[in-house]
């Protein structure tokens, strides 16, 4: 009997059928997946739907080639029921295969021409490949025979797409006037429905830098109606435009006087103020502020409005914000008064906020710093409190932590005694509230008691960086970790000891909190600089590939995602996203952490990771983006001490580190390549290439070298000092290990035997002389202060660790050109020539050579020094409750046994497969 076609009628059916091969998919469990896939096709052999899910199970098993097989016969018989289609989709998204989606749903409205779900599911497909002018056909296809706004709009966006992408300036003006005639057809036809459109009007106006039309069209009943009671701030940005700054200033004030705290009606505000200043006076009497003074009484009657009972802080801080603006020019005290007198009074009013302090920030910092450093402690006394005194409510305690804040940002910067005084005395103001019961955080909420033990810590680490010495940071740390045990959500604490930890060398107990931050999706970007960058530099190179891995994966990724997400911005109509998600897109792919994480991962598998074929990096962004959030650490010290250029100057040391690790991975990738089986005369390319970027490399590393050959200082706020400054100013000489290994083994795939003895003879030589180096290194070296040296000593290690996982990894190479093919297998000498003999002789003597300085690695990892370290806060604890509560140097102690036996586990493989290498 022959099997029955499944037709579309039968959907119950088939929808029973389906149904357990679906849930076998989304519970991850593929394996069943495929046996009930299968167990369905015995019966129907013809199901589409049936056939398209066991390709899915099949590729997401890690079966691709059976997967496509299945998908080409499938798209053979274009196929257009749902179901199906749906399925094949996923199978093709989840393979970057988009453009076969986009033939997929080619072939569908072919079969059915007027469905317009097949139409609608076309049209995304373009959208998920940018095909800007595919889409612009789709939609207005789909919108001939379904005549909804939406999808008329879906041609208007993909038009304003294509002008945005296009280089050709009277091509992308020609794009938009058509798109602004569609729209002003719709205008005309009274067709428009929604508030989105009215805002695709307005983009595709501001597009053309047309101004006066936007404020015409804003201003007109359309837009009211389409978008009711927001005609009036929709005005400003076009006002400020066209520099209408007297309607300007009338529309804020009269918006202001309804809200006062709109802190977005106030900068426009100031801004027409300022601009009407330097215009000519007015013959005509006009109520628009064109002077200081009518500002300054307009701010004051906003004040004065504001009803008893209401703290609003707009109006407190516009006397700031003119303060500030009336100082970049001349002498704002004859009008307002002293800067620091309106920043006292705005605490006294908002003190009880813990924005408070935030607040006054900008405006401390253009206080003259001399009058800033004597009425300092106005911040502090204005409230009748101290540094001792002993708030017994936690809104006493807000107003006090906001009082000493302030205090800090704005006094004179206090030697190493002073801080730790200070120090102590907020570290007591914690002990006692937690003993009080005053601590009021929860396990998802911070509290203002926290703040105690934060700004100590701060305080501790200053003192720390003058001293030299990793007592005060041992003391940060134990303080830290109790206000964490405390308020497991104080993300500050968390971020403060991965710092702190790092600081004193020890990668495991960073990764330990670092995983209670639990930094997801693009913070493995935005917060790569904190903790997995210092991974490598720490000897944990383990935990540092995995890290690397997570973010590489968002990274290729993320593409995918975004492509989603402007499918949703269609489907609900917001095109302004489209726009930001494409300006997102573009930036994580520029992205330079993401770029050095992709050479950052290649050379550390040659040292830590599973063996892993190595290819040529992708090229690096012509313009790379710094994605790094350096103000997730506030800093709490003053203005006059803080780094405006550390953002840009440890940018450009990292790209040129970058650029570095660029070359070398190259050069690998290409020593790979030249090592084939080719004969000699077709790979002259890479030969040339190669020597190419050997140059290249050397050349950089001495540039950089009399580039950063000053220490840069370290700031609890931003990133370590770079990798690059340790690794152009080490005593060992990377620059010619390096280059010269990479000529050895370029030398033997050309099979220029000579040229490989005297690179293989120089690398041994060099080696040789890097054991000083090394101990100097170790923990004998330096003497003083282990802990607070064991960061630096540590990358200096590390560095060499790097090396030798890739002499290693070289050397195998070397071992795979020089050992012919019939030996490999047997282990019997054959008859070589004087110059194989050489060679072999020369190979192994490097490679001993390398085993020695394994040897000495080992002995110094072997001897590593333990924590010791006496804290005074420990004293202190038999106070509070401390349950649950493992002392940070019994973590210290038991990171320090972790990398070491990570270290000596990798230098243990190492060895054993030189060892195999010797002939």
């Amino acid at each position: 009997m022959p099997v029955r076609p499944q037709h579309m009628h039968d959907g119950g059916i088939v929808e029973r059928r389906l149904r357990p091969i679906y849930d076998w998919l989304d519970n991850g469990n593929n394996k069943k997946a495929l046996q009930e896939a299968e167990k369905v096709l015995k019966k129907s052999p013809s199901l589409q739907a049936a056939r398209a899910l066991k390709a899915l199970a099949l590729f997401r098993l890690g079966k691709g080639p059976e997967a496509h097989a299945v998908l080409d016969a499938l798209a053979e018989e274009k196929p257009s029921d749902d179901t199906t289609l749906q399925a094949m989709t996923i199978s093709y998204r989840e393979s970057q295969q988009l453009q076969k989606v986009c033939a997929l749903y080619e072939a569908a409205v072919k079969v059915e021409p007027t469905s317009e779900e097949l139409h609608s599911h076309l049209f995304m497909s373009y959208v998920r490949v940018g095909d800007h002018r595919s889409q612009q056909r789709a939609a207005m296809v789909l919108y001939k025979f379904a005549p909804k706004n939406p999808y008329y709009f879906w041609a208007v966006m993909s038009i304003i797409l294509q002008a945005k992408t296009s280089d050709d300036i009277p091509k992308r003006n020609i794009l938009l006037s058509l798109a602004q005639r569609m729209v002003d057809n719709f205008i005309t036809d009274k067709k428009m429905e929604a508030e989105q459109e009215a805002r695709l009007y307005i983009m595709i106006l501001e597009l053309q830098e047309k101004w006066e039309d936007i404020l015409k069209f804003i201003q007109s009943p359309l837009y009211g109606q389409l978008v009711p009671g927001s005609t009036a701030q929709a005005c400003i940005p076009y006002l400020t435009k066209l520099g209408h700054w007297r309607k300007l200033n009338l529309l804020c004030k009269e918006l202001l006087w309804d809200n006062q705290d709109r802190w977005d009606y106030y900068l426009p505000y100031f801004d027409s103020v300022f601009h009407l200043m330097k215009e000519p006076v007015s013959e005509t009497e006009s109520t628009a502020d064109d002077t200081a003074e009518k500002c300054h009484e307009f701010i004051c009657q906003l004040v004065e409005s504001i009803s008893s009972g209401r703290r609003l802080r707009g109006p407190y801080l516009a006397r700031l914000e003119l303060w500030k603006r009336l100082s970049v020019d001349g002498d704002p005290t004859a009008l307002l008064g002293s800067g620091m007198a309106l920043c006292v009074q705005y605490l006294r009013v908002f003190a009880n906020k813990p924005c408070a302090v935030p607040d006054l920030r900008p405006y401390l910092a253009m206080i003259p710093q001399q009058e800033r450093e004597e009425h300092s402690r106005d911040f502090l006394t204005c409230l009748g409190f101290d540094e001792n005194s002993e708030p017994t409510t936690t809104e006493d305690i807000q107003r006090h932590v906001s009082c000493i804040g302030a205090w800090r940002l704005s006094a004179a910067r206090l030697d190493a005694s002073q801080c730790v005084q200070l120090a102590d005395t907020l570290r007591r103001h914690y002990l006692r509230s937690v003993e009080r019961g005053l601590l009021t955080a929860t396990s998802t909420e911070l509290c203002a008691t926290d703040l105690y033990g934060i700004l100590a810590a701060h305080h501790y680490f200053y003192a720390a960086m003058q001293q030299q010495s990793s007592s005060p940071v041992m003391e940060a740390i134990c303080l830290l970790e109790l206000v964490l045990h405390n308020s497991p959500a104080n993300f500050h604490a968390k971020l403060l000891l991965i710092k702190l930890y790092h600081f004193l060398g020890n990668a495991w107990c960073a990764d330990r909190v670092y995983a209670r931050l639990e930094a997801k999706h693009v913070q493995l970007v935005s917060l790569g600089w904190l903790h997995a960058a210092r991974l490598p530099a720490a000897a944990a190179a383990a935990r540092a590939l995995q890290l690397l891995a997570d973010t590489a994966a968002f990274h290729a990724h993320h593409a995918k995602d975004s492509v989603e997400h402007l499918t949703y911005a269609y489907k609900y109509g917001t095109f302004e996203k489209l726009v930001e998600l494409r300006a997102w897109s573009d930036r994580l792919e520029r992205c330079a952490w993401c770029a050095f994480v992709a050479r950052e991962r290649a050379l550390l598998s040659l040292l830590a990771g599973p063996p892993a074929p190595l290819h040529a990096p992708s090229r690096l962004p012509a313009a790379p983006t710094d994605n790094r959030d350096l103000n997730v650490i506030l800093s709490w010290e003053p203005p006059q001490c803080q780094d405006e250029e550390l953002k840009s100057r440890t940018f450009e040391q990292e790209m040129d580190y970058l650029r570095l690790k660029d070359a070398l991975v190259s050069a690998i990738a290409l020593c790979i390549e030249s090592a084939d089986s080719r004969p000699t005369k077709d790979k002259r390319p890479q030969y040339e290439e190669l020597d190419t970027c050997i140059e290249a490399f050397s050349t950089a590393i001495e540039k950089c070298k009399e580039k950063y050959s000053a220490p840069e200082k370290i700031s609890i706020s931003g990133p370590f000092p770079s990798r690059i400054i340790a690794f152009v100013n080490s005593e060992v000489p990377y620059r010619e290990l390096y280059a010269w290994t990479l000529r050895m083994t370029r030398a033997l795939a050309a099979a220029d035997t000579a040229a490989a003895h005297h690179a293989a003879d120089r690398a041994a030589a060099l080696l040789r002389a890097a054991p000083a180096a090394l101990r100097a290194a170790g923990p004998a070296g330096g003497g003083g202060d282990h802990a607070a040296r064991a960061r630096d000593r540590l990358e200096h290690l590390s560095n060499y660790l790097e090396f030798i996982g890739i002499i290693t990894f070289l050397l195998g190479v070397c071992n795979e050109l020089t050992t012919p093919l019939n030996t490999k297998k047997s282990k019997k000498k054959t008859n070589q020539s004087p110059d194989e003999v050489k060679t072999t002789q020369l190979l192994n003597a490097l490679n001993e050579t390398v085993q020695d300085s394994i040897t000495i690695l080992e002995d110094i990892f072997e001897n590593w020094p333990q924590y010791e370290f006496q804290t005074t806060l420990q004293e202190e604890f038999s106070i509070v409750n401390l349950e649950k509560y493992q002392s940070p140097i019994e973590k210290l102690k038991q990171g320090r046994l972790d990398i070491i036996a990570d270290v000596m586990n990798i230098l243990s493989k190492k060895t054993k497969y030189l060892k195999s290498l010797i002939q």
